[in-house]
């Protein structure tokens, strides 16, 4: 299928199907709308009804009471540090996983019933057993939730650049999913597996993703409106993307029940992929979502650590204080070594450890270096006190600055942490 067929299929040829709905069609169709619209308010009013009971847990789990008001700024840091688009294309396309992972039988019957009523099948379907249906939207899942994983964690990192590939690939995997999720019911009727189905989409990306425009975009609007109402939480956010959602779910599966009989000849001419393709394909996604899972439990567990030292006691050994200084035409002309250091007693009164990681903060103008301190990590036991000796290694280039005219301009401080060896994770202090 060329480029204009596969733009004429999603923009005309596919939307001009509606027409051949008939009656048990719009029977199914009303039974796939009503169970959606039940799974997503019970999911909505659930979410709106323990938001405040969700919030005080996760608040009271990180930071002592005194502190809830600010430390409910510091827990918006995962969803601040995200472009809103981002986190608009992820709730709907989570919304896609929630209907594919529920109501994946009502779809398949509502696909199949309007296969036959509209002429377009061929009597050849023989479906896979539903605990194979299922299993297959179970992979499905494991690949959004992959992808998802990778686009947030590029989305975390406080740069232009990666703001702006995260959101490019919040958009290609949100089209690209809808039509994946909304073509393969018919072509696994026909016994194709999603692999075979992905190589044949993705030779096709065109027709798949305009699809996914078409249907997504409404909604994607309508996400941006609501993330510029400061009125509206998160939780609120959901739900109406949610159940605005479930009205373009309906009409997208007779819509890609005809692709996917447009598609069938180019399916039945594709060989499936090797076993040995589908294994390394396979091995890879599991571990990168294993290495995904792991980096953001990670970030969890850190801040979590660190969370504790807003309860710990400290006695600084005033005496201890030693410091080496640079020369001030050091300083200014060129690169100048400090040393800071003091030792501290912290007493951890909780039941979790204190751990801080090896620590670098930048300093930049205009994108160039021009400082870097090193902070050294330390541990602190749960119940237990210890002497911590409290490093600061400053390293510095003034000589860097070429227009003192503009000294306070374009500054930017960005804290490093060393969530494991050779991966750092990136916050933005000021800028």
């Amino acid at each position: 299928m060329f480029v204009t067929q596969q733009f004429k299929e999603a923009f005309v040829h596919s939307l001009t199907s509606l027409k051949l709905i008939r009656q048990q069609t719009l029977t199914w169709m009303g039974v796939y709308f009503l169970a959606a619209l039940f799974i997503f308010s019970i999911l909505s009013w659930q979410l709106m009804e323990n938001e405040q009971a969700i919030k005080s847990l996760i608040l009271n789990y990180f930071f002592p009471t005194s502190w809830h008001e600010i430390s409910e700024q510091l827990a918006q840091f995962l969803f601040e540090s995200q472009a809103k688009t981002v986190i608009a294309n992820m709730i709907i396309s989570g919304a896609l996983v929630i209907a594919s992972m529920f109501l994946f039988p009502i779809k398949e019957q509502y696909s199949a019933v309007f296969e036959k009523e509209s002429g377009l099948s061929d009597g050849s379907e023989k479906e896979f057993p539903l605990l194979v249906q299922g299993w297959e939207e179970v992979k499905l899942f494991i690949f959004y939730l992959t992808s998802q994983s990778i686009i947030l964690w590029i989305g975390y990192y406080p740069y232009f650049w990666t703001t702006w590939i995260s959101i490019i690939l919040s958009y290609a995997f949100l089209f690209f999913t809808f039509g994946l999720d909304f073509i393969s019911p018919t072509l696994q009727r026909h016994r194709i597996g999603y692999t075979k189905i992905l190589k044949v989409l993705v030779k096709h990306p065109w027709v798949t993703s305009s699809f996914g425009v078409v249907f997504s975009l409404p909604v994607i609007l309508l996400g941006q409106l609501t993330m510029k109402n400061e009125n509206l939480t998160l939780v609120d956010i959901t739900g109406i993307l949610f159940i605005v959602n479930i009205v373009f779910l309906t009409l997208a599966v007779p819509v890609g029940t005809h692709i996917a009989c447009a598609l069938m000849p180019t399916v039945e001419r594709t060989l499936p992929p090797a076993k040995k393709t589908k294994v390394y394909g396979y091995s890879v996604m599991m571990i990168t979502l294993i290495g995904m899972l792991f980096l953001h439990s990670r970030l969890i567990a850190s801040l979590h650590h660190k969370s504790q030292l807003l309860k710990a006691t400290y006695d600084v050994d005033w005496s201890s204080i030693d410091y080496k200084l640079p020369s001030l035409s050091q300083f200014v002309n060129g690169k100048a070594l400090t040393n800071f250091s003091f030792d501290v007693k912290i007493n951890n009164p909780t039941e979790y450890d204190i751990v801080i990681e090896n620590t670098q903060i930048w300093v930049e103008k205009k994108d160039v270096p021009i400082a870097k301190i090193d902070l050294n990590g330390f541990d602190i036991p749960a119940g237990q006190s210890r002497r911590v000796k409290v490093q600061l290694d400053s390293e510095s280039d003034m000589g860097k600055i070429t227009n003192f005219r503009e000294i306070l301009e374009d500054w930017r401080v960005d804290l490093h942490l060393e969530l494991w060896p050779g991966i750092p994770f990136i916050l933005n202090i000021a800028e």
